[in-house]
């Protein structure tokens, strides 16, 4: 489901009245078009690779669309974990073609000529 590409970016922290830390995540699909919080998610984060990976439901039936973002973590877990598009508003994402087509140049496999 997940590959090793790199982060679209960092994930976006606040910390809240009460003092707690909260990374906000897109409430947005990748593509732009789903709500997570409508159509589902799976967000999976490796403490290991250093990335959480939020995967659209719906993109995810649909072949060959890029359906997951990828977030660099920073510092310990957070207490809580938000749907907010605000924090992400800048960002553009990475979009890379499922099928290895379009992946980013340190990825790319070279051609032969």
């Amino acid at each position: 489901m997940f590959d090793d590409r790199p982060p679209d970016g960092p994930v976006r922290y606040r910390t809240t009245n009460a003092g707690i830390r909260a990374a906000a995540i897109p409430a947005t699909c990748k593509v732009g078009v789903h709500s997570l919080a409508r159509v589902g998610y799976i967000a999976r984060a490796s403490e290991d690779e250093g990335v959480v990976r939020i995967s659209c439901r719906e993109c995810a039936e649909v072949p060959d669309v890029d359906h997951f973002w990828v977030l660099a973590l920073r510092g310990a877990p957070p207490e809580l974990v938000e749907l907010d598009d605000e924090p992400y508003r800048d960002m553009t994402p990475i979009m890379v073609d499922p099928r290895g087509r379009g992946v980013p140049p340190e990825r790319a496999r070279p051609t032969r000529a």
